[in-house]
């Protein structure tokens, strides 16, 4: 393991890996792959899924079958991840939480570069994804979905490529994955996305709902990700203020 200013990192060493865990590996691409084109997914979403998963579950995937999970709904956490300096290449992914076999529920911080939600609006979204839900060892336990995410302008700089987004964990309401126990930020653009000084997660756990073993996804792998849904509680228009919140007046 070794330690930087911004996040810990946990590294196994190279030794670690054998012919028949490459095998494993080499074998999960070419079944995911074979997935993908089958169903018409496209080739960035699929080599970001792949890289979730080998990111989340390591070489070789553990089962939560056998995972107890905390005693109790109290799992007080923070999360905050200084994203400076940071390029995410098409389909790239950096894994921001895993709490794995706990779904969870929280409030979730982005200040990220950020772009109009349509051509001369006055609401942005963050360039990179945001997706949540839970990264399963059976492909039929999988679900992502695009995290539901409100607008802050009036801490925000467009003309800086600085935006402020808040989000729900969960918000199934406004559409959002109802189990989430992987948080992820995914590049599903064509282009780089750097970010920048200022540019920051922050992850505020605050309740265990539940076990993932318990109530788990089925008919998988499930992938909702995209541009994400964005809702802005202080403009005019109020459709757009999401389910479940009123709007600021």
């Amino acid at each position: 393991m070794f330690y930087d200013s911004r996040i810990i990192f946990k590294v196994k060493p190279v030794q670690s890996i054998n012919v028949p865990i490459l095998l494993l590996i080499r074998f999960k691409k070419i079944i995911l792959m074979t997935y993908l084109k089958q169903n018409k997914i496209s080739m960035i979403t699929g080599t970001a899924l792949l890289t979730i998963a080998l990111a989340f579950g390591g070489t070789v995937f553990a089962s939560h079958s056998f995972e107890a999970g905390v005693k109790g709904d109290s799992l007080p956490d923070n999360t905050h991840i200084r994203l400076d300096g940071i390029t995410l290449a098409p389909g790239g992914v950096f894994p921001l939480y895993d709490s794995s076999p706990n779904y969870i529920s929280g409030h979730f911080l982005l200040t990220a570069p950020c772009e109009p939600v349509t051509e001369g609006d006055d609401t942005y979204r963050p360039t990179v994804s945001v997706i949540a839900g839970h990264i399963d060892e059976l492909a039929e336990n999988t679900r992502m979905d695009s995290i539901p995410l409100f607008y802050i302008n009036t801490v925000s700089n467009p003309d800086a490529n600085y935006c402020v987004f808040h989000a729900h964990i969960p918000d199934p309401l406004n559409g959002g994955a109802p189990r989430a126990t992987d948080i992820d930020l995914i590049n599903l653009t064509d282009e780089d996305i750097t970010f920048t000084s200022g540019h920051i997660v922050d992850i505020n756990i605050q309740q265990v709902l539940g076990n993932i073993a318990l109530s788990p996804y089925t008919d998988g792998p499930t992938l909702n990700v995209g541009p994400n849904p964005v809702f802005d509680l202080n403009d005019e228009d109020h459709t757009n203020d999401g389910i479940g919140h009123s709007s600021q007046s």
